[in-house]
């Protein structure tokens, strides 16, 4: 399986802040399966590593890979926010992309707010020879909200990044059933691990390929383009046309986001004790006005 957004490289990010983490979370990703990871450090605005420094990084974590005999293969990229995309020039983004393929790169959907420059944005990102893939959508709270603004920008020619523990309940029950519905409506297109450390949001994929593949009511090998073909063509610089997945959606709808869910220690609601297997429910609550 291959990894396309991950935080693997120590110290220049929220990653990792050691060599021997880095080198925890790649032996944990071998043994989950996972043959190929790409390294996709944060760009934001006030901590913007350069396409260079992360070649560097990720040259220097390869040599340390090699003489831990750990057998797996990195490769560049970035996961860059939206805003700093915005002004970016060709020459950049070409630096950034993913795999150094020069087409694909990687942008962080805001968990607040939604830009409404990104429609026209990813018009001329095509223009200029360069396509998107959206990275955790079913976190960003404009999505949340609506989840016809992502079939926009899918309808424009984006690709659609899930992280693994959103699908498998870790980020709570609002997030879980936002990636179950983008699931279902043939709105995801990829599955990362965005691993942060090797204990915090640590590398895997197949737990989360397996949840997906119960609500699509099909065989995970069925959905295995999300984690092998999909990213190989992503990396390769290809054009990308995800085949449709699995044999059906389920369709109960998400319920509307009317907390946050990002509650660090609180189980997911379909989780606890005496409900196995139930979708979350919307809570009621009493509002006045």
């Amino acid at each position: 399986m291959i990894d396309l957004h991950n935080h693997l490289l120590p110290g220049i990010d929220d990653g990792p802040r050691t060599l021997a983490d880095s080198l925890a979370m790649a032996r944990l990703a071998v043994a989950a399966g996972i043959t190929r990871m790409v390294c996709t450090p944060h760009v934001l605005p006030d901590a913007a590593p350069t396409p260079q420094q992360i070649a560097q990084a990720v040259a220097a974590l390869r040599g340390e890979l090699d003489a831990a005999g750990i057998a797996l293969q990195i490769d560049t990229g970035a996961e860059i926010a939206v805003d700093v995309a915005f002004e970016l020039d060709d020459d950049a983004l070409r630096g950034y992309s993913l795999g150094g393929g020069g087409v694909w790169v990687l942008l962080e959907m805001p968990f607040e707010g939604w830009p409404l420059r990104l429609p026209q944005f990813l018009a001329d990102l095509e223009m200029r020879g360069f396509r998107a893939v959206l990275a955790h959508p079913e976190r960003a709270r404009s999505v949340q909200l609506s989840v016809d603004r992502l079939r926009d920008l899918v309808g424009r020619g984006a690709l659609t990044q899930i992280t693994a523990e959103a699908v498998t309940g870790e980020f709570g029950p609002l997030t879980r059933q936002v990636a179950r519905t983008l699931v279902t409506n043939g709105l995801a297109h990829l599955i990362a691990s965005d691993a942060h450390s090797p204990t915090r949001r640590p590398p895997g994929l197949y737990p989360a390929l397996e949840q997906a593949a119960r609500w699509m009511r099909a065989e995970p090998a069925e959905l295995g383009w999300m984690v092998t073909d999909g990213p190989r063509a992503v990396l390769a610089g290809k054009p990308v046309r995800p085949p449709r997945l699995g044999v059906g959606p389920d369709p109960r709808p998400a319920p509307r986001p009317e907390v946050r869910d990002e509650r660090p220690g609180r189980p997911p609601r379909d989780a606890r004790p005496g409900r196995p297997g139930r979708p979350p429910e919307p809570r009621r609550r009493q509002t006045s006005r």
